[in-house]
């Protein structure tokens, strides 16, 4: 394994932190964690956990700035991120006038988040993409509505009445989602794995994100493609790191929905012998411009996000299963249809995989129907 990246602390900000906190501490760095949850696992892993504000699928700039700048300022760290910064790339810029960011610049979080200039880049590349359009489509049937900079799904919906805010419309396609992670070093790629993204509707939510599975399998044409598309963004964009290539799979066709240029959440569905230390270590070296050969192949590997089926409380000394992640704090109050945790599995092939997170959230609600709603 190659020495680590200096320096030796890192700040980690993303909605959700905690499996990239968790890798690099196990990789070898001191972690000051910024996200929405500061759950039990970040907060028993980083050094320190600042819990951030977040509206409109990014975070307050204010908060941000007050809570995480001066902890850029006060030691030599580097800085990683996940989603968050989507609505605001903006931010990013202001984070690297003080600190080395170990991840994608803020200009191609911008490009790639600004669905006139993505799309138009799909076009020029000759890769193959869902109609979208700016204005609103008469008649509206069959279109998507989707906020600018939008992550996690809950921000999709069926184009019914008038919407407020920065929207982009896409047509609804045939198909299964599916993503790409892969490692670039901005010229070159590494598959990581190709996942099945699963989704968890609420008739508010229709495509709310449920969760992912890895090992996922797909045509040979439908690969290929994928990790073609990858590379022709890569040389673009220069994109470096971590990566998700988003997609809709219809038999032997595909068509890119999204890039996300960030660590995401799919990340949590490798490298698990290892807490995820050796794929992070890829990441930050990836960064600086350095691919590894190969990476090993890996067992099948599930998470699912537990939304919390009523108003509740944790009780004190809640036993949580080890194959729960997230964990809510004790006492801690979580509303209906909020994420509550994330039940992980994993197996020989996707589908043993999903089959049995799905049967450990079943086992997890019969718990969580003992505790008092509030």
């Amino acid at each position: 394994m190659h020495a680590r990246i200096s320096p030796k602390r890192l700040i980690i900000a993303a909605a959700s932190a905690r499996p990239f906190v968790r890798a690099a501490v196990a990789a070898g760095y001191e972690v000051i964690a910024a996200d929405v949850f500061c759950d039990t696992d970040t907060c028993r892993d980083a050094f320190m956990a600042i819990p951030l504000p977040y509206a409109q699928g990014g975070f307050d700039p204010v908060a941000f700035r007050e809570a995480v700048f001066p902890q850029l300022q006060a030691s030599e760290a580097a800085f990683v991120y996940g989603s968050g910064f989507e609505t605001q790339p903006a931010l990013l810029d202001e984070v690297a006038q003080r600190c080395q960011v170990m991840g994608n610049q803020a200009r191609t979080v911008e490009i790639l988040k600004d669905p006139s200039r993505f799309f138009s880049l799909l076009q020029r590349l000759a890769i193959p993409h869902p109609t979208y359009s700016i204005a609103r489509p008469m008649p509206a049937e069959g279109w998507l509505c989707k906020r600018v900079g939008g992550s996690g799904g809950t921000h999709v919906r069926h184009v019914t009445a008038a919407t407020a805010g920065e929207h982009y419309y896409q047509r609804l396609w045939p198909g299964k989602p599916v993503s790409l992670l892969f490692l670039a070093d901005g010229q070159q790629v590494r598959d990581v794995g190709f996942n099945a993204q699963l989704l968890a509707p609420t008739q508010a939510m229709p495509y709310r994100f449920g969760g992912a599975v890895s090992q996922v399998q797909l045509p040979v044409a439908v690969r290929d493609g994928m990790r073609v598309a990858a590379e022709k963004i890569t040389l673009e964009l220069g994109l470096c790191g971590l990566n998700s290539l988003d997609c809709m799979v219809d038999g032997d066709r595909f068509w890119v929905l999204e890039v996300n240029p960030r660590l995401s959440a799919t990340f949590a569905l490798y490298d698990a012998a290892h807490q995820g230390a050796r794929l992070f270590q890829a990441h930050l070296r990836a960064c600086l411009g350095e691919l590894p050969a190969s990476l090993p192949p890996e067992q099948a590997r599930a998470h699912l996000i537990y939304y919390a089926p009523v108003d509740l409380t944790i009780p004190v000394g809640t036993s949580w299963p080890a194959w729960v992640a997230d964990v809510p704090s004790d006492a801690s109050c979580i509303r209906t249809d909020e994420p509550m945790c994330t039940v992980m599995a994993s197996a020989d092939h996707a589908e043993a995989a999903e089959v049995l997170a799905r049967q450990r959230i079943a086992q997890l609600t019969q718990r969580i129907n003992q505790f008092r709603e509030l």
